[in-house]
């Protein structure tokens, strides 16, 4: 997602370098105007003389009409803070980094993801993280309902949240290898296309995943987002 804020960023420097390219290549016809202007014209000369320098005098400002109106929309569109969906935090300004909620070698069927503010703003994290399995059928994981905060998670610029993932409750001989999961947006729901958002890489080159993997909501504290976890 920030891929593509920095590719409209680019397209508004671009629109502003034509603008410029403009009014330079306008500007270039005005030496000679100066040069003129440096040594007056006596007064007995025709007033013709001077109306066809008038023309060209005028030729950069009847540019600057066609470019004034687009180039502040423009850059304003490219810079303005990203809305998230329902309220929640932008997926541009945040990033979600997984790991073991305990050391593998004890349990390696719970991951704990961490998700941070990047932006300038507060924002709040009003639901679960949507992950799909990057496993050739685009399963969904779970959630575990009990495990909503009693209040929203508001997140400060450059704060934490979290979120328990229970990879599975079953044996990991009957489970299938997943290296990735797709995160959707924050506040999108499972229902929605959540092949957008960002792709988490899972540590250990993969784990074992089985039908019921869950997910609780985020947190403001990680106990709070693993506790869920070993309750089962």
């Amino acid at each position: 997602m920030r891929t593509l804020r920095k590719t409209t960023h680019a397209r508004a420097l671009g629109a502003l370098g034509l603008a410029a390219a403009a009014l330079l290549a306008a500007t270039a016809c005005e030496p000679g105007n100066d040069k003129a202007g440096a040594t007056p014209p006596p007064k007995s000369s025709p007033s013709p003389a001077a109306s066809p320098s008038t023309p060209s005098a005028s030729a950069p400002s009847s540019a600057e009409p066609s470019a004034s109106p687009s180039a502040p929309g423009r850059p304003g569109e490219a810079e303005g803070d990203p809305k998230g969906i329902d309220g929640n935090c932008p997926d541009e300004y945040t990033d979600v980094k997984v790991e073991w909620a305990v050391p593998p070698t004890k349990d390696d069927s719970k991951l704990l993801l961490t998700v941070t503010n990047t932006g300038t703003k507060p924002c709040k994290l009003r639901t679960y993280p949507v992950l799909r399995l990057e496993d050739g059928h685009g399963r969904l994981v779970g959630v575990f309902e009990n495990s909503k905060p009693q209040q929203e998670v508001t997140l400060a610029p450059g704060k934490e949240a979290y979120a328990g993932l229970l990879l599975r409750q079953g044996n990991s001989d009957v489970s299938t290898l997943v290296k990735n999961m797709a995160l959707a947006p924050h506040g999108q729901r499972p229902d929605g296309n959540t092949g957008e958002g960002v792709l988490l890489e899972m540590p250990k080159g993969g784990v074992r995943v089985d039908d019921k993997a869950r997910v609780t909501y985020w947190n403001s504290s990680s106990e709070a987002a693993v506790s869920p976890l070993f309750a089962h």
